[in-house]
């Protein structure tokens, strides 16, 4: 599974919500972020970011968002002028403990991406295991996909990933990740994937084949 994820998923945002500090925003050559002066004509971020001040400790989530921003906006302007654009893949991955604002930052990621045309739709839908995991062959595959279907245009977000794969080989959870990286593929423009979970649980949940 580790090498399906990495191999079609190569700009994946990382975002670590454990001690509010360590963020990433890999793979991406222009990571331009918008300064100050010009922020002020960027209404739609600024929005956002009135959101986010309404919270504590916030300060690496507003930078990312915002580093999020200028790279969709300068892809965005590169497009309209006949340039090439950086490919755009923006699913993630949440890590961190209770609390630590998880879901929160997700609606507005949600939000912003919504504003700038990427979703259609914007809205959050949360899962966990047993909304995507049945009870016999196939069932799993359904339900996984029918659970993508209702977030196309949004952002599906999975709290506690790693418990897809606690069950081993003969696990349902597998042909559930199975599904997921398919239409993170297949449709990686319709919506955005969101898995989040404990720091150490998600690490061991990325390495396994």
């Amino acid at each position: 599974m580790e090498q399906s994820m990495r191999k079609k998923n190569n700009n994946q945002i990382n975002i670590v919500l454990n001690h509010r500090k360590k963020i990433s925003l890999p793979a991406a050559e222009n990571k331009t972020v918008i300064s100050s002066e010009t922020t002020t004509k960027h209404e739609m971020l600024q929005r956002i970011e009135e959101e986010m001040g309404k919270l504590v400790g916030m300060d690496d989530i507003k930078k990312i968002i915002k580093e999020i921003y200028a790279w969709i906006y300068v892809n965005k302007k590169r497009q309209e002028i006949g340039l090439k654009s950086e490919k755009q893949v923006l699913h993630m991955l949440f890590k961190g403990n209770p609390g630590t604002g998880k879901t929160t930052v997700a609606r507005m990621i949600g939000k912003l991406l919504f504003e700038m045309n990427i979703l259609s739709k914007g809205h959050l839908v949360e899962a966990e295991r047993a909304d995507l995991v049945g009870e016999y062959i196939g069932h799993t595959a359904q339900k996984t996909r029918d659970l993508i279907k209702k977030a196309m245009g949004g952002i599906l977000f999975i709290d506690e990933a790693y418990s897809l794969a606690r069950g081993g080989e003969k696990d349902f959870g597998k042909e559930a990740i199975d599904t997921l990286v398919k239409h993170m593929e297949d449709k990686q423009h319709g919506f955005v994937l969101i898995l989040a979970g404990y720091s150490r649980e998600m690490n061991h949940f990325l390495s396994l084949n």
